[in-house]
């Protein structure tokens, strides 16, 4: 084999990286003690292997010199195999070992890196749930500032006794039972009391109104839920009368189809 085609054949870089099988690394030995040329490719190979390993460095955690160390101490305390009688094969045995050596540097600080991982990915999920937790957090303070609201408004309702009246909801049937709402025609609202209210049958709904000339005029539905045990409604100028209605559909409908309770509202000063 000519000396460029040896060079070419990629037997030195398989030599420098401890690849080589006995046959090929006692040729590659051989061929670097007989010609110049092949000694001075081999060092630039080992000079750039050196380079590349100095360029992509990565600090190692402070345990991973103390765990090398120690395996390094542990084997120059073991038995040593007898020295070869050719000074190559010796140097041969040397590098192999520290490619073994880096290897197991290698390991551990891939090791390290997916510990690292791990931890981030930990990390990550933790920020994520604590991140739901002060949303939620917010959206109580805040649902807690709409009801501070809203109950502040029904205060003032209650409290203008000027402009509040008192409207009864009695049974249109006829039994006994009376809601409470409270209207004020200044502010145009009306305040419901849920808490006077019974539950509707199962599948129905209630819907609030107005009675304007003599027809209903539909103020939307009564959400039984509503936070704090008030619902405020619109109003509307010149009604003479409030009513809720049973109804089947959750919203609403356009004229009443059971009316369930019903409240004259009295006349100013009355």
């Amino acid at each position: 084999m000519d000396i460029q085609s040896f060079i070419q054949s990629g037997l030195l870089e398989a030599y420098v990286l401890g690849q080589c099988t006995t046959e090929e690394r006692a040729l590659v030995e051989r061929m670097v003690a007989e010609h110049a040329e092949v000694r001075a490719e081999l060092a630039v190979i080992e000079m750039a292997l050196e380079g590349y390993a100095a360029a992509n460095t990565v600090a190692p955690p402070d345990w991973m010199k103390g765990r090398i160390l120690e395996v390094i101490e542990n084997e120059s305390v073991s038995p040593m195999p007898a020295a070869p009688s050719a000074p190559a094969a010796g140097s041969s045995s040397t590098l192999l070992r520290i490619f073994q050596l880096l290897a197991l540097g290698f390991a551990l600080l891939g090791g390290f890196f997916l510990f690292q991982k791990n931890n981030l990915a930990s990390e990550k999920t933790r920020l994520e749930n604590r991140a739901t937790e002060l949303q939620k957090q917010l959206d109580n303070c805040n649902q807690r500032d709409t009801l501070r609201a809203k109950l502040e408004q029904v205060n003032l309702l209650l409290r203008d006794h000027e402009g509040t009246h008192t409207v009864p909801l009695g049974k249109a049937s006829g039994e006994v039972g009376v809601a409470y709402s409270y209207l004020n025609t200044v502010r145009c609202q009306v305040a419901i009391d849920l808490s006077s209210l019974p539950t509707p049958p199962a599948d129905k709904y209630y819907q609030f109104w107005s009675i304007v000339d003599g027809k209903p005029v539909s103020m939307g539905m009564v959400d039984l839920q509503a936070v704090g045990g008030w619902l405020l409604m619109p109003c509307q100028e010149n009604a003479v009368a409030l009513a809720i209605s049973l109804e089947d559909n959750p919203g609403g409908n356009p004229a009443p189809t059971e009316v369930f309770m019903v409240g004259n509202i009295p006349a100013v000063g009355g």
